[in-house]
Parts: structure tokens; C-alpha cells; sequence
């Protein structure tokens, strides 16, 4: 078997079913029908596209991108691939030739094979070399653990671990039905100058603080004002600055949001407004420095719209906010839906948005990121990263 035996059945016409009009549909509907013909007679097992990327398009005539995977059947021989031991041909690219006859009709004219397995996509990261360029810095020797109910931390990456006193149920409570091996996500600061946690929910928020790696503690009350909290997203900007942003009194799909904000180190905290008028559950949000700060409400859904990601931006200090305004290009909008907090290295931000809980593009963690020069008031569409590096294989 070989290259050539796919291309002695072109052309190929098929009548397309209605409804199926993006030009990567299109060519998944043919590619699949050409695949069927090699399943039922045996010479593939199986057949699997990783995806379909449109590359040009003129008048009645369009290229699609075919990055896929072939496995051979039991005992067929190929001249054209070196197959893995269990026949399995990894990392085709093929870019399809697609010809449009009717309303419904389409031609697969020919395919040309190519090597470029990240074809037709913007700028591609892996998560390390995002992580270096946006200036992320993680302090990988202090950690916490929970053994035997009971919280311990570490500053020396293992070696010794100091018990944090408290109750750990306390970390769990208000509007919260989550694991309790784990801390909730953004409620805790383990660094060697400060380490801080959240604590409480049903009668307000507290935080528990040390500031000399857990020889000693103070707990410092933030507020009576929430009952059943929900998110708690806490954080310093600076020695003496630091935030948390707080979410409580949901139903349904509404909640109250609030920010708090500390100038002592953690010490003393008042509370510094919200973002009034929006009612939406909170996804993620952080400050950069004392003034300028972002709120992430997940994604918004109108009528005959695709979803699109709900960022607010403040730079008063949580006093006032406004929406930002994401650029998306034309084939990713309803895909990535979800901004996540923006990262700053300097004046240079970034911001990644990721495709929610139902994402499925391209294995559904690929993030889609956009850059600002003028501290987040407008961003610019930068490329694609890649956690799991799935776009090269």
C-alpha cells in the first residue's frame, strides 16, 4: 500500500448534507469518505485526523490541511510510510485540493503531501517557553501538603515541613463541594517572605499569615460581609500590597463579587469595590500592581453570536470597570471563550484565553494569546500555546 493508491481514487465527488458549510467540514466529510474506501477493504484498521485547517480560498476552489493518522490493516505492507511496530502512520499532512460543483456538491480534485505539521496555525508555544517569556517566576522549594487532616509547608523544597495551625475543614467552608486533599485553586501564598491562607466562608473571611516561614502565625479578619463564599483569589503585588478577590451569595448562575485590598502586608484589609452590574459567576481575576487589575466572568452567549470571553479591567484601583475588548480572528471565535487572568512582565502584557470546560479544539487545552502594549486598555492577537504539545506530533 502506498501514497499512490489514495490518489488513484481522485477525483471523488460527494454530495455535502445541509447545514455543512465551513470549507474544514467540508474537507473532513471527503477525507472521511476516502478513508471508508481503504477500512472496508481492509487495508486500513482505522483512520484518525488530529484536524483540518483551511489555507486558501478562491471563487469555487479551496485548500484544506489534513493533519492525520493512518493504521494499517492486520498484515498490508506500505511503501510510502515507515509505520510504527503496532502500524500505526503518525504525523500525515495532506493539503486537499477541494473543487465546489453545486449548492451541495464538492469535488476532492487531488492532495499534495506536505512535512509542516503545525500548517496553516499562527505562532505556536509550548507552555515553557510562554512561561519564560511572559517573566512567570515560581518559588518551587516552598509547597504545602495535607497529611492526616493536618497542613504542613515547606521552604526547602521537602527537607523540613512546619504544621500550619489551624483546622483544615476551616479552608473548605462557604460554597464549596470540591476535594479537600487539595486547597481551592488561588485561596493560598506560599512564598519564604509571606505565606498566607484563606480561611472561613459560612460567617465571613479571615486570613491566616506568617511572615517567618511558619515559626508563627496571625490570623487577620477581612470581612463579615460574605456569607458562603465561593471563589477566593488572594494575592500581593508588592511587600505591603496584596488583594483578594471574593465571590459569595450564588444562585444558579449569579453571584456577588467583591474586592479586597490590604497596604499593611496583609494585616488590615478594606474593601475596594466590584464590578457593579455584573452578576455572572467568576471564573479568575488577580491585580497587577495596586491600580490596575482584571476580573474574568467566563464567557458571554447572545442569539446568533458565538461566545465570547467577559473581561473587566479596572486601573483606579477597583474603584471603576470597563469591558475589555478581545480581538478574536474570524476561525477562533465561539472557540477560545474563557480569559484567564493577564500576566505582566514589565509594560509588556499577555493574556491567554482557553476554550472552557466543553472545549474540544484540538484536544480542547490549546490556548489562544493575545499581547498589549498599554497595560491592557486594547490586545492584539499573538498565536497559540500549547501545554501538551499536541500540535507537533
Amino acid at each position: 500500500m502506498n501514497e499512490q493508491d489514495f490518489k488513484n481514487q481522485l477525483p471523488m465527488t460527494k454530495k455535502i448534507i445541509e447545514g455543512d458549510t465551513k470549507k474544514e467540514t467540508i474537507a473532513y466529510r471527503l477525507w472521511f469518505d476516502l478513508m471508508e474506501k481503504f477500512k472496508t477493504s481492509g487495508q486500513l484498521a482505522g483512520a484518525y485526523f488530529n484536524r483540518f485547517h483551511l489555507l486558501e480560498e478562491k471563487d469555487k476552489e479551496f485548500v484544506v490541511a489534513a493533519v492525520f493518522q493512518l493504521q494499517l490493516g492486520e498484515g498490508v505492507q506500505t511503501t510510502s510510510w515507515k509505520p510504527q511496530k503496532n502500524g500505526l502512520i503518525d504525523g500525515l499532512v495532506w493539503k486537499l485540493k477541494i473543487k465546489k460543483q453545486s449548492d451541495q456538491t464538492y469535488t476532492l480534485e487531488s492532495f499534495e503531501k506536505s512535512s509542516d505539521k503545525l500548517i496553516g496555525l499562527p505562532p505556536v508555544q509550548d507552555m515553557d517557553s510562554y512561561k519564560k517569556e511572559a517573566g512567570i517566576k515560581t518559588d518551587e522549594n516552598s509547597r504545602y501538603e495535607i497529611v492526616d487532616d493536618t497542613l504542613k509547608v515547606t521552604y526547602n523544597n521537602g527537607k523540613d515541613w512546619n504544621d500550619v495551625p489551624i483546622e483544615v475543614d476551616r479552608l473548605f467552608e462557604g460554597d464549596y463541594n470540591g476535594p479537600k486533599n487539595e486547597l481551592i485553586e488561588g485561596s493560598y501564598v506560599i512564598h519564604s517572605k509571606r505565606t498566607a491562607f484563606v480561611i472561613g466562608g459560612r460567617g465571613g473571611l479571615q486570613l491566616l499569615i506568617s511572615e517567618d516561614q511558619g515559626n508563627s502565625w496571625d490570623e487577620v479578619n477581612i470581612t463579615d460581609k460574605i456569607q458562603g463564599a465561593r471563589m477566593r483569589l488572594l494575592g500581593f503585588t508588592s511587600d505591603q500590597h496584596g488583594y483578594l478577590i471574593a465571590t459569595g451569595y450564588r444562585t444558579m448562575a449569579s453571584e456577588g463579587n467583591y474586592l479586597f485590598k490590604t497596604n499593611d502586608g496583609g494585616h488590615s484589609w478594606k474593601e475596594a469595590g466590584s464590578v457593579a452590574g455584573v452578576t455572572s459567576l467568576v471564573t479568575d481575576g488577580g491585580l497587577i500592581n495596586d491600580e490596575l487589575g482584571f476580573v474574568s466572568f467566563g464567557s458571554i452567549n447572545f442569539e446568533n453570536e458565538p461566545p465570547r470571553p467577559c473581561l473587566y479591567r479596572t486601573a483606579d484601583g477597583g474603584k471603576t470597570w470597563k469591558e475589555v475588548k478581545v480581538p478574536f480572528p474570524k476561525e477562533y471565535k465561539g472557540i477560545f471563550t474563557v480569559a484567564e487572568t493577564p500576566i505582566f512582565n514589565g509594560n509588556k502584557g499577555t493574556l491567554l484565553v482557553n476554550q472552557g470546560p466543553n472545549g474540544d479544539y484540538l484536544g480542547g487545552n490549546v490556548l489562544v494569546k493575545f499581547t498589549t502594549k498599554d497595560m491592557g486598555k486594547t490586545w492584539t492577537f499573538a498565536g497559540l500555546v500549547d501545554p501538551d504539545e499536541v500540535l507537533g506530533k
